[in-house]
């Protein structure tokens, strides 16, 4: 594996956020978790993720709103944004990376492929 990157989940779903805690902790990657838009804001205010991984359907602050706030405060200016969910549609990916994204992860998650497109979405 290439050098070590650093990843925020953001996500309400607790089977989401334990696959995510096992994988990067066997692959030695640091993960940070939040379960809603608040906690992620503030976690960004002094940490600057490589990736950034959000649920769409957020409580509260949804992940569209989230990655804008982020992007509109400059909280983590050189961060690659990727969308997650598990209400998707045929046209969910096309939508994510309209809005801005620069990733899809869909739900359920595939834990065996998760750190290499994790990697080559850093390499990109």
């Amino acid at each position: 594996m290439n050098k070590p990157f650093s990843i925020l989940l953001v996500d309400d779903d607790a089977d989401t956020r334990n696959i995510f805690k096992m994988v990067m902790e066997h692959h030695r990657l640091p993960l940070k978790i939040t379960a809603n838009a608040e906690e992620a804001l503030d976690y960004l205010k002094t940490n600057l993720p490589e990736i950034i991984i959000l649920d769409i359907f957020l409580p509260g602050m949804d992940g569209y709103q989230t990655l804008n706030r982020i992007r509109r405060d400059a909280l983590a200016p050189h961060a690659r944004f990727v969308a997650t969910t598990a209400y998707h549609t045929a046209d969910t990916q096309h939508e994510v990376l309209a809005r801005g994204f620069n990733g899809y992860l869909p739900k359920p998650l595939n834990s065996s492929m998760l750190v290499s497109y994790l990697q080559q979405l850093i390499n990109s």
